[in-house]
């Protein structure tokens, strides 16, 4: 079996697991051409299915533990998208986003578990987008961003949907 490897725009590289690439294969298949070429967001929506590093959400909690600074994560979407506009919005805008974490520092986002079925969107964290690549040949992006918090499933504020 052959390894895929990702490389960042900083050159870091890392090899999928296998695991990636099937599911990252089956997502694809759904799409004969690419929905659209760039997706500004506002949150970063992740399925479970989509982390690569940590491998879920429950080893990245506990992880978190022991770095409570933070830590580097990478997951895969599909489809270019655009989280810079939304979080220069929320870092600048204290009216309409009060209650934005900006101690955190600029390009926080919040993080949306795209599995839980009990919100429209649950909101489980904050995180910092550190960089993405561009779209490949099945429309994969894959993404690194620190993740800044993590706690039980929340309704997202309407500020942010």
């Amino acid at each position: 079996m052959q390894t895929e490897r990702v490389i960042f725009p900083n050159g870091q590289q890392i090899d999928l697991p296998a695991a990636t690439v099937a599911a990252i294969t089956q997502s694809s298949a759904k799409y004969a051409e690419p929905l659209w070429r760039f997706r500004a967001e506002r949150v970063l929506k992740l399925g479970a299915h989509q982390w690569i590093s940590p491998c879920d959400q429950a080893t990245a909690q506990a992880v978190l533990t022991l770095h409570p600074a933070g830590m580097l994560c990478t997951a895969w979407k599909l489809f270019n998208r655009g989280w810079a506009d939304a979080a220069e919005a929320y870092y600048l805008d204290s009216v309409t986003y009060p209650d934005h974490p900006r101690h955190f520092g600029r390009d926080v986002i919040p993080l949306v578990d795209e599995d839980n079925k009990h919100f429209d969107a649950a909101q489980i964290g904050w995180v910092r987008i550190e960089q993405s690549t561009e779209m490949d040949q099945r429309f994969a992006i894959f993404v690194q961003f620190t993740l800044l918090t993590l706690f039980p499933p929340r309704s997202l504020p309407a500020a942010y949907q």
